[in-house]
């Protein structure tokens, strides 16, 4: 099964996932793959997917019609006088079976569909919920490669510069200050860099771990935060909420507590329980036909309360289905406001911010070679330019993060087809 999450979505992830990040190195893990590896591995879906086929089979057994039996007594034999022994013995064998009225069979078939229908749900929202917990894992390795790409370039800004400001120094030209700052700046940068190598290597355990692997088995994954895709209008995604697949769970349980009303007023009407057999006389040595019909008293205050119970369940969940939409909605406006606030830094970044940061780093960079500017002033332009950059690595992760986020809050599972 498919889900209709709207395109956009997957767009999204499918430009995450096919934009290499590092020419000549092993084959990187894609956003595809992550997401089978984590669907076919997953307990939680196959917990899921289990439950589900015992909801088939349930269905099936309670669908079923009422068994025949067949039972058997024996009377007047073994006692004393004339009926001692057997002579006088009484042997009954019946043949009977329930006969239900009321259309209590066809209320159990329609219980246990709507029950199958619930399960198969539950398992699509867990698959559903599993690829956007990857795609959110998968993008935060992609930022962290970013930041290390990053914390690499600062390390070699650094090594150069020290070994620039060495030879100014040697040249009498800056003071010796200046060395012992560019040899800050740089075991800083290192450091930088060794931070960024450890959370890398914790985020691609927690990619792999999605999936049950203890170590993961890829080097890198093939992804590119950059070209952020539109978001559809809130109003758009706002109209998708009612079919949402949250929504749709609360109108699965609904139609399980409706079926379940209809089986408790089908019981309202007893059923029959008949026998029909043959007895052997042995005095006589005759055989003649035995019928019995029975029905219990009662059914219809049991029934009753049946109906009562079903009524208030179906009661509940409908209210919990409007709690559950106002709750939604709101955590869809608090995203959707997030997510355009990401969309905006990310461009003023891009746009304006970096430019200027590297127009500043140009000159600063020209004028300590020419020696107008001090090693401060070029290490000032250099931590700003590195700072904006992380900002934007930041910014286009949290769009991409909260478009996830959003889609799913939205996302339609279409009904199987018949």
């Amino acid at each position: 099964m498919y889900y209709r999450c709207t395109s956009l979505w997957l767009v999204c992830l499918a430009a995450i996932a096919l934009v290499p990040t590092r020419a000549g190195a092993a084959e990187p893990l894609t956003l595809a793959q992550a997401v089978q590896r984590a669907v076919s591995s997953s307990p939680d879906l196959a917990a899921e997917t289990l439950e589900g086929d015992a909801a088939e089979a349930r269905a099936q057994r309670e669908g079923m019609a009422a068994p025949w039996f067949v039972s058997a007594d024996i009377e007047n034999f073994a006692g004393s006088g004339a009926f001692s022994g057997m002579d006088s013995a009484e042997s009954t064998l019946r043949l009977g079976r329930v006969i239900e009225l009321g259309g209590k069979r066809v209320a159990r078939q329609d219980l246990g569909a709507a029950d199958v229908a619930r399960r198969h749900h539950a398992t699509e929202v867990a698959r559903l919920r599993i690829a956007a917990l990857v795609t959110a894992r998968f993008i935060e390795v992609v930022a962290d490669q970013q930041r290390l790409q990053l914390a690499e370039q600062h390390v070699e800004l650094a090594r150069r510069a020290r070994t620039e400001v060495e030879r100014w120094v040697q040249a009498a030209r800056n003071p010796e200050t200046d060395l012992h700052a560019a040899e800050l700046a740089l075991t800083d940068a290192e450091l930088e860099r060794e931070h960024a190598e450890h959370e890398l290597a914790s985020a691609r355990v927690t990619l792999a771990s999605t999936w049950g692997a203890l170590q993961p088995e890829f080097e890198s994954v093939a992804g590119s935060l950059s070209g952020l895709p539109e978001a559809p209008p809130l109003e758009e995604l706002a109209k998708r909420l009612p079919e949402s697949a949250a929504q749709r769970a609360h109108l699965l349980e609904a139609q399980v507590s409706t079926a379940r009303r209809s089986l408790a007023s089908a019981n309202a009407r007893s059923d029959l329980m008949m026998n029909l057999g043959v007895r052997r006389l042995e005095a006589f040595e005759d055989h003649g036909m035995v019928l019995s019909v029975s029905m219990p008293l009662g059914s219809r205050s049991r029934a009753s309360l049946s109906e009562s119970e079903a009524d208030a369940q179906l009661a509940a969940t409908q209210h919990r289905r409007d709690a559950s939409l106002a709750d939604t909605w709101q955590a869809l406006f608090e995203k959707y406001q997030e997510l355009v606030h990401a969309r905006t830094e990310e461009e003023a970044l891009r746009l304006s911010m970096l430019p200027r940061s590297e127009q500043a780093l140009a000159l600063a960079q020209r004028g300590f070679d020419s020696g107008r500017f001090s090693f401060a002033a070029l290490t000032q332009a250099q931590n700003t330019s590195l700072a904006l950059r992380r900002r934007a690595i930041d910014a286009a992760a949290r769009y991409h993060t909260l478009l996830v986020e959003v889609e799913n809050l939205v996302a339609i599972i279409p009904e199987p087809a018949p």
